[in-house]
């Protein structure tokens, strides 16, 4: 499974989120946090067992990482459990706060439920029993999200790592 695609068609989300991924990996592992990735690899793993894996190994916070795709659009945001906890609000805020401090284009904020507002929660946010939250790391149909990503990929690495951190304390 893919994800979203840029207007290209060259550009894959599921590859911007494993690059991300491992980046903020190196920079937790740097401060001694033990990362549990749900993929190391360009290996689709469902949502379900995602969430199996957090749960079963029972971590201190779970985070899940997407790229938005729209006709427009622009940005940043994290999203959270609409009955969500405030260590999982505390999260968003921290990451989102963090990510504020670098190059983003658009600073969207931390919502609740999903984009529909139906009232239901994104599949991660509602299946894993800690403290989540899930970022769309910019839209990955807008140019200039795509070059920011690009060129602040490190930065953004290190503020998500940042905002974590201090939700570990």
């Amino acid at each position: 499974m893919l994800g979203s695609v840029s207007a290209n068609g060259k550009r894959y989300e599921k590859d911007d989120n494993l690059n991300v991924v491992l980046q903020v990996k190196k920079e937790l592992e740097k401060q001694n946090v033990k990362v549990i990735l749900t993929r190391k690899d360009d290996t689709f793993v469902p949502l379900q067992k995602r969430c199996q894996i957090a749960n079963w190994k029972r971590a201190d916070l779970f985070v899940s990482f997407h790229r938005n795709s729209a006709k427009s659009g622009d940005g940043i945001e994290i999203w959270i459990n609409n009955e969500s906890d405030e260590i999982s609000e505390k999260l968003a805020t921290d990451i989102l706060n963090e990510l504020n401090q670098t190059k983003i284009q658009t600073n969207r904020g931390v919502k609740s439920g999903t984009s529909d507002n139906n009232g239901s929660n994104y599949f991660v946010n509602r299946n894993t029993k800690m403290p989540s939250c899930l970022i769309e790391l910019g839209f990955i149909s807008n140019t200039k999200d795509n070059q920011l990503l690009d060129e602040h990929l490190e930065e953004y690495a290190k503020a998500i790592a940042k905002g974590i951190l201090q939700n570990l304390k």
